[in-house]
């Protein structure tokens, strides 16, 4: 019995030594007695081995991406996003080679390049800031000024730089700031290769002009176009013509036929601002007078005088925001040419015999500002939108606005883009609407004269500065049923 005993016992030691030796040749192979340092790598927090040379591997991966080094035009490639190599110190001698680390990390995360990365910043709390990706500074900076160049003459950038303009005389333009109205700052650091990056200053101008890169679009010229006609035919403003096709210097040019010009709506990332001091002389509008006449039937009239136009000198300070008036201010002004009144006799006798009544509109028009004005934009297409109306600019914040023509009032109310705004019925099939406005002072249902103080200049609802938006409808109402029509035909 006790040989049996001692012989399993003899068999379990046997069993534990082999297991021991086993056990120490297993970590005698894979750990040292004495410690060593290597660098683990991370992998979004997450330990996948270790690496005897942090520069080993950074030399195979900048090695093994031939193809992003020509893509990008770069002479390195470096290790992702996420990927975190730290010294270390271990008695481990399981190390990964740096091929082994690559193969791992490449299908996981795309690897980076050096670069810059750039946040524009929104004005406004609706907006979202834009961020850039680009490989080189200047390029960025070139980019940014050939924007700047497509809303500015580069030789008026010059001499604004220089402090070369050319002195006012009798009319002119001083430029007085050029700026970008966004905070931008400029990071350097590691851009990821699955991001978008801009690798040329053509590529980024385009960007930083439409929003997006796209191919430009053309339009070939047709027998009896003109600027002005294929800008409106394709939702451009005369000026955004001419912004991406500077190659014209004004709407009077010379078209060909067979020529090809670009007619893509910009749509700029950045806001460039212009704000300029100006002398120029300006056509003032003529007032028409009224002289009853009761030997005339009612609701006709006979033209006494006719009216002329006279030409104002107006200094003015504009703010422009990419190419679009936004702000204008009259400092001063001067008679050149005074204005000649029209004068029109108007019948006041009623005739029963047809059953019919007298229009309430004579058919003269007053302008609905004072006479320092600035017509700051006109009815035309503005930012691929129509603009149904003219903007009126100058008078100041809060300076009056007048009936154009005698009617009711059937629209008094503060809502929506247009914020304070009154229409008018003119019972002649004319409606005007005289929008933004910083206070009303008629109320739905009243009749008003022509030339009555209707109200006051603001900037209320969606105006990007103090003007009248004054719109002409015929047959209807303003945005219902009505025609859009260009204000300017009551003067003309």
């Amino acid at each position: 019995m006790m040989k049996v005993i001692k012989t399993g016992l003899m068999y379990i030691i046997s069993v534990a030594l082999a297991a021991a030796i086993v056990f120490f040749v297993n970590f005698a192979g894979r750990y040292s007695l004495n410690p060593k340092e290597v660098y683990k790598v991370y992998l979004d927090g997450k330990a996948i081995g270790n690496i005897a040379d942090k520069e080993e591997l950074e030399e195979y991966i900048n090695e093994e991406q031939k193809d992003l080094k020509e893509k990008y035009d770069v002479d390195k490639v470096y290790i992702p996003e996420g990927v975190d190599i730290q010294k270390y110190t271990t008695y481990d001698n399981n190390i990964l080679t740096a091929k082994q680390v690559h193969n791992i990390i490449k299908d996981k995360k795309p690897f980076t390049v050096e670069g810059y990365k750039i946040t524009i910043k929104a004005n406004s709390e609706d907006e979202s800031n834009i961020t850039l990706n680009v490989l080189d500074k200047d390029m960025f900076d070139k980019a940014i000024k050939s924007v700047v160049g497509a809303f500015v003459n580069n030789d008026d950038i010059k001499n604004y730089e220089n402090d070369t303009q050319p002195e006012i005389k009798e009319t002119g333009r001083l430029i007085e700031d050029i700026y970008i109205d966004q905070d931008i700052t400029i990071k350097h650091g590691y851009i990821s290769t699955a991001e978008e990056i801009f690798t040329d200053e053509k590529t980024l101008t385009k960007y930083l002009m439409f929003g997006e890169v796209k191919e430009d679009q053309y339009y070939t010229v047709q027998e009896g176009d003109t600027i002005d006609s294929i800008a409106y035919n394709n939702k451009l403003a005369t000026e955004e013509f001419l912004i991406v096709n500077p190659e014209f210097t004004s709407s009077n040019n010379i078209l060909s036929v067979g020529q090809q010009v670009k007619i893509g709506l910009i749509s700029p990332v950045v806001d460039v601002v212009v704000e300029t001091h100006n002398v120029m002389d300006q056509e003032s509008q003529y007032k028409t007078v009224e002289e009853e006449d009761s030997s005339m039937n009612a609701g006709t009239e006979k033209v006494v005088t006719e009216g002329q136009n006279g030409i104002d000198r107006l200094t003015t300070k504009i703010k422009s925001v990419n190419g679009e008036e936004t702000n204008v201010v009259i400092v001063s002004s001067e008679t050149i040419t005074p204005s000649v009144d029209k004068v029109v006799k108007v019948g006041t006798k009623q005739s029963y015999a047809g059953g019919g009544t007298a229009p309430i509109m004579s058919g003269s028009w007053a302008w609905p500002t004072i006479s320092q004005y600035y017509i700051s934009s006109y009815f035309s297409y503005r930012w691929g939108k129509f603009h149904e109306a003219i903007d009126i600019a100058g008078s100041g914040e809060g300076s009056p606005i007048y009936a154009a023509g005698s009617g009711t009032v059937v629209t008094s109310q503060n809502k929506g883009s247009l914020g304070q705004h009154v229409t008018i019925n003119h019972g002649n099939g004319y409606y005007t609407l005289y929008a933004h406005l910083s206070s009303r002072l008629v109320q739905v249902g009243q009749t008003v004269q022509k030339g009555q103080q209707i109200g006051a200049m603001g900037h209320t609802g969606f105006a990007t500065g103090t003007h009248l938006h004054f719109g002409l409808y015929r047959n209807g109402m303003p945005y219902r049923d009505g025609i859009p029509t260009d204000p300017l035909t009551l003067y003309r």
